[in-house]
């Protein structure tokens, strides 16, 4: 009976190590798939895609770079020479136009003087305060559509007060064919306001007391100055401003800076004249679009004459 026992006993440990041994080869195997499971090809690609796509996006940044000179010199956006600026003439390639002499601007002035002895300022007015509002009234039109609504706008409104104290619409309906008539509307009115308020209703004599009146600026009080009071001064306007390109005097672009070169080109002469006389040859013969260069007293001096 004891050998039976211990035979029993025997083989319940047999068995309760054979559990234990399988169970310890059961649990072994999981740390060691756990690691083989992971896939340690898959990181490679990924550090060896990024080195093939930055080569293919560095060239297309290059060619960009490349690209951009070539459309900047054809576009003329490449500096030019000092003394030298951009012009376009008819039938002729975008080149660069040399700045001309003294002698030679003086010349050519003195020719267009000769062309238009009679050149004057072509706004109708009466005196200063009809001068000074027509003035304003001219931006983005024709001397002559201003003249066609000044007489009913002077004869409703004759002084600065009465101007400063009229209804707002019917100022508009006044000026409205000389376009953008609520701007301009209001314009003249607030300049009217601040003669009445700032100068007791007189128009002021001097360019720095002009150009405090709410939309007089340099060319507005120059007009004034030059025709009413005979001071020497530029009026750049359009046609100055178009003409002493073309005629090389000055590469200028801004207003008040090409005011500033033609007095230093023309230091001692009549520049109210002269003002006239461009604005004269730019509305007879040297227009903005197609110039009649063929007809031109000055072409032989012109640099951008097309003859």
């Amino acid at each position: 009976m004891q050998a039976r026992r211990s035979c029993t006993t025997d083989g319940v440990m047999r068995k309760q190590m054979q559990k234990k041994a399988t169970q310890s080869r059961v649990n072994k195997p999981g740390p060691v798939s756990k690691p083989a499971a992971k896939p340690t090809k898959k990181v490679p690609p990924k550090p060896t895609a990024k080195p093939a796509a930055k080569p293919a996006a560095k060239p297309s940044v290059k060619a960009k770079a490349s690209i951009a000179p070539k459309s900047n010199a054809a576009k003329g956006k490449s500096a030019s020479p000092a003394g030298t600026y951009k012009k376009a003439g008819k039938g002729k390639p975008f080149g660069t136009v040399t700045l001309v002499q003294r002698d030679d601007a003086d010349h050519m002035m003195k020719i267009l003087c000769k062309r238009y002895p009679d050149a004057e300022c072509e706004l109708t007015h009466k005196n200063d305060f009809e001068l000074l509002t027509s003035v304003i009234l001219s931006a983005q039109t024709t001397d002559a559509q201003v003249n066609k609504v000044t007489p009913s706008l002077f004869a409703r409104f004759s002084t600065p007060k009465a101007l400063a104290e009229a209804d707002i619409e019917e100022v508009k309906q006044i000026v409205r064919p000389t376009g953008y008539y609520n701007a301009k509307a209001k314009s003249i009115q607030d300049c009217a306001i601040g003669i009445v308020t700032k100068f007791g209703g007189k128009i002021p004599k001097t360019l720095e007391e002009l150009i405090t009146l709410p939309g007089v600026g340099r060319k507005t009080a120059n007009v004034v100055l030059g025709v009413l009071h005979g001071e020497s001064a530029w009026t750049v306007d359009t046609h100055v401003q178009r003409l002493s390109h073309r005629l090389g005097f000055t590469t200028e672009e801004d207003p008040y800076k090409i005011e500033l070169a033609l007095q230093k080109l023309f230091p001692n002469d009549d520049w109210s004249k002269f003002s006239i006389t461009l604005i004269w040859h730019g509305r007879r013969t040297c227009f903005a679009k197609n110039p009649n260069c063929a007809e031109c007293p000055i072409n032989h001096l012109c640099p951008s004459s097309s003859v």
